[in-house]
């Protein structure tokens, strides 16, 4: 149940009992004695403000216990993110390229965190945050840069195979000129839309 229509309920229960208490001790007959009205009273509110207190003090914990695990998956969105544009960015700023099988299972691995991640944040953390305009795109943005490098290494590798020294080494400067320029179109779209995402999710901290 949402938080503050719980902590509203709260209240209401509190009120409640004043009000029952109020009616019952000083208004009906319930008890006549002026003593065992005054107990009565004091036992009443006694018993309803620890009721109130222990709901609210489990509503708090829960609550504490909601942001802590919604702040780690913030958290490892972020970092899933932010590692992806780094692998690229080392890859991209340098002559060639170490490991193209290396950087691909790189990428594929940060795009599972991000999507089991969302799968499990969706129902409980962030209510319907696979549905989101923000996620769908970042999930593609992603998705898109591991088709792009994955076709890359497909090229390099048949080249490899089939071409001589120097028609290899042309194909593969022509293709990774390619994919450095499409890398570089989708790491701004990413940079752009990452913001978004995050905004999104910080909404419910």
């Amino acid at each position: 149940m949402n938080y503050r229509i719980e902590k509203v309920l709260a209240f209401l229960f509190l009120l409640l009992v004043v009000i029952l208490t109020w009616y019952l001790f000083l208004i009906d007959d319930f008890v006549t004695e002026s003593e065992e009205r005054i107990t009565g009273v004091f036992a009443s509110l006694a018993l309803g403000f620890g009721i109130f207190q222990f709901w609210l003090s489990e509503l708090n914990t829960e609550r504490r216990k909601l942001y802590d695990l919604r702040y780690e998956a913030y958290k490892e969105f972020v970092l899933q993110i932010e590692r992806i544009s780094e692998s690229l960015h080392i890859e991209m700023t340098g002559d060639e390229i170490g490991s193209i099988h290396n950087l691909l299972s790189r990428l594929m691995n940060h795009l599972d965190r991000i999507n089991s991640t969302v799968a499990m944040s969706s129902d409980y953390l962030f209510p319907d945050l696979h549905g989101k305009t923000e996620t769908e795109t970042i999930v593609r943005i992603v998705g898109e840069i591991s088709t792009r490098t994955n076709d890359f290494r497909l090229k390099v590798e048949k080249a490899s195979r089939e071409g001589k020294d120097l028609s290899r080494d042309f194909m593969h400067a022509h293709d990774r000129m390619r994919w450095h320029n499409d890398i570089r179109v989708l790491l701004n779209e990413l940079h752009a839309s990452k913001h978004d995402f995050y905004r999104l999710l910080s909404r419910d901290l």
